[in-house]
C-alpha cells in the first residue's frame, strides 16, 4: 500500500515553517531561535506548530530530511553507475549550489553542532558503502576510521564553501577536496 502525501494545507504549514526556521537561523542562529520565533515569522498559531512538530530540534530535524531526500533524488539522477567518493562529493557540491540558502543556514556557523551530526552521520553511511567492497579488513586504518575522516573533511570544505559565499564553482571544490584525500585514500587500497 502506497504512503499517502500530506494534502496541500499540511505542505504549505509545513514548507512556511521551514521557510521561517532557514531565516531565523540566517538572522540569528540555530541555538537562538525560539517557537515562538518561528510562528511569528511563520505567522502560524503555537497550536497549529505543534501539531506538526514536538520542538524547533524537531522541525530543524525534518527540514534536513527533506533536504537529504532531495539530495537522495539528485545523486540518482547522476550517471555515475558505481559511484565512488569523488563522485558522490561532486554531487554534495553540487546540491549544496542548488539549495545555498539551506545549506548556508544549516551548515554555517549559524546551523550549529545538530545539522553538522546528523550530516555526517548520512554522508559517513554513503561513503562506507562506496567503499566497503574495496576495503580489505586487514587495512592499517580501519574502514570506520578512513569513513570519519573523509565525512568531517568534506563537511569542512562544504562549510567553508557556504561560508565564503561560493567563490568556486562545485567542480574545482570536488577537485580540492580529492586533492586533499585521494592520495591518503589510494595509498591505502593499493
Amino acid at each position: 500500500m502506497e504512503k499517502e502525501s500530506p494534502d496541500r494545507r499540511i505542505q504549505r504549514t509545513r514548507k512556511v515553517l521551514h521557510a521561517a526556521l532557514i531565516e531565523l537561523i540566517l538572522e540569528k542562529g540555530f541555538d537562538k531561535v525560539t517557537v515562538q520565533d518561528v510562528i511569528q515569522r511563520a505567522n502560524v498559531g503555537r497550536s497549529t506548530f505543534y501539531s506538526h512538530y514536538k520542538d524547533i530540534e524537531d522541525l530543524f530535524l525534518s527540514g534536513f530530511e527533506n533536504l537529504w531526500s532531495l539530495f537522495e533524488q539528485h545523486l540518482t539522477g547522476q550517471s555515475v553507475e558505481k559511484a565512488g567518493v569523488w563522485d558522490l562529493s561532486l554531487v554534495v557540491f553540487q546540491h549544496a549550489q542548488s539549495y545555498t540558502g539551506v545549506y548556508r543556514a544549516l551548515v554555517g556557523k549559524q546551523g550549529g553542532n545538530l545539522m553538522s551530526t546528523h550530516m555526517h552521520k548520512y554522508l559517513s553511511a554513503l561513503m562506507r558503502e562506496t567503499l566497503k567492497d574495496q576495503w580489505d579488513a586487514s587495512k592499517q586504518v580501519p574502514l570506520e576510521i578512513v569513513v570519519h575522516h573523509l565525512a568531517s573533511s568534506l563537511i569542512a570544505l562544504l562549510t567553508w564553501w557556504v561560508e565564503h559565499d561560493l567563490p568556486y564553482p562545485p567542480e574545482r571544490m570536488n577537485a580540492i577536496f580529492q586533492q586533499l584525500t585521494q592520495p591518503a585514500i589510494e595509498s591505502m587500497l593499493a
